[in-house]
């Protein structure tokens, strides 16, 4: 009979990427006792550990129960970013290691089982992770590092591109009108105000009417009579 510690956790993976986590423990007698003798009911004594365990992410909403006559305790927690979309729309949930146990159970639900060393005490996991509804294609792979990796996809990627596309489409149409409107300015004609003028005789121009008159006096006259 299996004597080390039993875990399993459960993941439930939402559309933004967060996660709803279950983590059940089940103890014997003897790692019982010792958990009330040096942990008791300290939530915060879990809430570190369950912090050291992943440190990578923002852990909240945090809620504990016991089962004394089971021996054994939950703790629910959410944590924020475990889900992560790539440049391509892919989402990818890190497994952090090389080679898991894992088994895909339908297009929404994985499960993986590993025996880890903690605190020089052995842990039999099982980790099973449940990806939204919408997931679509889901499958293992490898990241970068060689490490494993769920991936899967949900449509939204389909929709923020659309948006961006959008957003896109409208800023180009704010530059053309701005482009268009002072082009338009520029072709307007600027008339300069017409303005009437009244120009007063000067005393030579008044000179020399009276002249042109004097003149035009002097002269002789014809009236077509003969002599």
């Amino acid at each position: 009979m299996y004597q080390g510690l039993k875990q399993t956790i459960d993941m439930n993976i939402d559309k933004l990427g967060n996660a709803n986590i279950d983590v059940s423990t089940n103890l014997s007698a003897a790692q019982w006792d010792n958990f009330k003798r040096n942990i008791g009911n300290n939530v915060s004594l879990i809430k570190r550990s369950m912090e050291r365990a992943l440190p990578k992410y923002y852990l909240t909403d945090f809620n504990y129960t016991e089962q004394a006559m089971d021996r054994a305790y939950d703790v629910k927690f959410k944590a924020l970013g475990i889900c992560s979309m790539n440049r391509n729309g892919v989402w990818e949930a890190k497994l952090d290691t090389k080679k898991p146990d894992i088994t895909k159970l339908s297009n929404y639900e994985f499960v993986m089982t590993e025996d880890i060393l903690t605190n020089g005490a052995l842990v039999q996991q099982t980790i099973k992770l449940h990806l939204p509804s919408v997931a679509q294609g889901a499958k293992v792979e490898k990241d970068s590092f060689g490490k494993a990796e769920v991936t899967y996809k949900t449509g939204q990627d389909i929709v923020s591109k659309l948006i961006t596309a959008l957003g896109i489409i409208l800023i180009l149409s704010g530059g053309w009108l701005f482009y268009r409107n002072s082009q338009s300015k520029k072709s307007k004609p600027v008339l300069a105000p017409i303005k009437k003028m009244d120009i007063e005789p000067t005393e030579e121009m008044k000179k020399e009417a009276l002249k042109n008159a004097e003149i035009e006096a002097r002269e002789p006259r014809f009236t077509g009579l003969k002599d």
